[in-house]
């Protein structure tokens, strides 16, 4: 593909960084109604609306909108900002309940982020669950806690059952729980990451070197900066866009960009550098940037000695193609071969999974996801 041809993806990715501080002109946006369609369509699939209309207002721009797309964005920002209003009531009522037990719960990703407030509202930021760290010692009381204020497990089929430990519970988050009167899931996490990836975060430093916070009566802990990173890095590229084969979630890297500008002078790359080196990861998190500079015309980090070079370049060119594909059928064709790449590879790491081919859900599941494609 031309890489100087404007797709919906190149279009949206511009018009972003205009709120990382990048001057942007009318030219930029969206030059015709469909276009604007694309991109729209693009920014919700990525749930990255509020994002962009906070970037058209920080340049100036929203008197060059057409009244459709203004009306559009300022709905979506409204909506999102109402939710997030009540996601915050939730997290609220949810330390409380933990406090009551003795727990504080360490706030990860959007949960963190809504408290740390990185984005100048809550509106800027969509949130599709709650993710919290908890002691493991601690789960069976958490469980028994949550039940009694009325929360239940949502089980594979989207249905709710009764809250219930495991008699061995080996998975590094337990299934989600949901509440009816809040509005999100809630995922209490064992350990910050999964396990195939936990030399590079573990949960004793995590908790180690959390921050304590006294938020809205409760008492919380917001994670470290550079683990805050380290997260970004681990769940956005190494488990989504590596291993589980997707897209690259703009929500998730714009905001790896954003903490990265925000806290640029209390991340220290140096460590981050040596961490992913250490492990064998140095690859991936140079790709990773590679990938964040292209997208958002930037250049992270600013220290660390982290040098993403011309070979890191190369190989991020198969993630940038599939991200401006704009033709349905290339699109899913390369997810119907990605799901099942995906799927192949599982059975390769564990072969006693290859029982699930006998299972009826297998196949459901499988041709559910072909759907959603």
């Amino acid at each position: 593909m031309d890489p100087t041809k404007r797709t919906a993806f190149r279009t949206l990715c511009r018009c972003l960084t205009g709120a990382l501080g990048q001057p942007l002109t009318a030219a930029d946006l969206p030059a015709s109604p469909a276009e604007w369609e694309k991109v729209l369509r693009l920014s919700s699939a990525h749930l990255v609306t509020p994002q962009l209309r906070w970037a058209l207002w920080e340049q100036g721009l929203f008197s060059a909108l057409p009244i459709d797309v203004t009306e559009y964005l300022e709905a979506v920002y409204t909506l999102n900002l109402e939710k997030n209003n009540r996601c915050e009531d939730q997290l609220a009522h949810l330390i409380e309940a933990l406090n009551c037990i003795g727990v504080q719960p360490v706030l990860l990703k959007g949960a963190a982020v809504l408290v740390s407030r990185l984005y100048p509202s809550s509106g800027e930021r969509m949130i599709t669950d709650l993710d919290i760290l908890i002691p493991a010692h601690n789960l069976p009381e958490i469980l028994i806690r949550l039940a009694s204020v009325g929360y239940q497990v949502l089980d594979r089929k989207g249905c709710l059952a009764k809250i219930e430990h495991p008699e061995a519970f080996s998975h590094y988050h337990y299934p989600p729980i949901y509440h009816p009167d809040w509005p999100v899931t809630v995922e209490l996490h064992v350990q910050p990451v999964a396990p195939r990836h936990g030399r590079l975060l573990t949960t004793e430093e995590y908790f180690r070197d959390a921050t304590p916070l006294k938020w809205r009566g409760g008492d919380c802990l917001l994670p470290a900066l550079g683990h805050f990173i380290i997260h970004n890095i681990i769940h956005t590229f190494l488990v989504d866009t590596q291993d589980q084969m997707r897209n690259m979630s703009l929500r998730q890297a714009f905001e790896f960009v954003l903490a990265s500008r925000t806290y640029e002078n209390r991340i220290d790359w140096t460590i981050i550098k040596e961490r992913f080196d250490t492990i064998g990861y140095g690859r991936p998190l140079r790709q990773y940037l590679a990938l964040a500079n292209t997208c958002f015309n930037d250049s992270l980090p600013l220290s660390g000695g982290i040098v993403v070079d011309a070979n890191d370049q190369r190989r991020i060119k198969p993630y940038l193609l599939r991200h401006n594909l704009e033709s349905r059928a290339a699109l899913w064709t390369i997810g119907l071969f990605c799901l099942v790449m995906v799927r192949l590879r599982r059975l390769y790491s564990d072969p006693r999974r290859i029982k699930r081919l006998l299972d009826a859900d297998f196949y459901g599941n499988l041709r559910d996801s072909g759907r959603r494609l």
